[in-house]
């Protein structure tokens, strides 16, 4: 059994060199660019034909911020989300275009003191876009509350209709003479105001 010498140096253990990586940058995701949609696009997305869409266009309730040559119409996702709303009044609502102009204004004023709040603006500035919302907000409520009386008018006389045609059924089972004159068709009268403009 062969002995080492003292002198004799051990093998050299050779070590891979460490590489020191950078550490990953994370970034932020980026918000996607917001894409104008065509009518056609638009139209589909809020459940609406493009003639419709146009009409808005042309009574000023839902104008498109840009148009190309030739006088294609693009949509933001802002108007886009604005012609839901006024689908939405419509459709849940019954509203007719005078009425939703109105809430859309009103809508409006609202979110220019809400603008104004999240900017930090003069207190003064805030005052008066505060008291001009107030103000369009009332009147809102205010056509809200007439149309509502009216509808329960209207409501109130057709339930008066249908009892009295339910006492024309009886009479009718019952043999009983009735009146020729017919007390059942009558037509309520819904007056209708002007729409009231709080853009003013």
């Amino acid at each position: 059994m062969s002995v080492r010498s003292a002198t004799e140096a051990e093998p050299e253990q050779v070590t891979e060199p460490v590489q020191v990586t950078e550490p990953e940058q994370v970034t932020e995701p980026m918000d996607a660019p917001a894409c104008a949609l065509r009518i056609g696009e638009a139209a589909k997305a809020c459940g609406l034909t493009t003639r419709t869409l146009r009409y808005w266009d042309e009574i000023g309730l839902l104008t498109p911020s840009e148009k190309r040559e030739g006088g294609e119409r693009l949509y933001s996702a802002a108007e886009v989300e604005r012609a839901a709303r006024i689908k939405e009044l419509q459709d849940l609502l019954g509203f007719s275009l005078a009425e939703i102009r109105v809430v859309l204004e009103t809508e409006d004023i609202l979110d220019g003191w809400r603008s104004a709040k999240r900017a930090n603006a003069q207190p003064e500035i805030q005052r008066r876009l505060l008291a001009e919302a107030i103000d369009a907000n009332d009147k809102l409520v205010a056509r809200l509350d007439d149309t509502l009386g009216r509808i329960r008018a209207y409501r109130d006389e057709r339930a008066d209709k249908a009892e009295r045609l339910r006492e024309r059924s009886r009479q009718l089972e019952a043999g009983t003479a009735v009146s020729t004159r017919d007390d059942t068709t009558t037509r309520p009268t819904l007056n209708r105001k002007p729409t009231v403009n709080t853009a003013s």
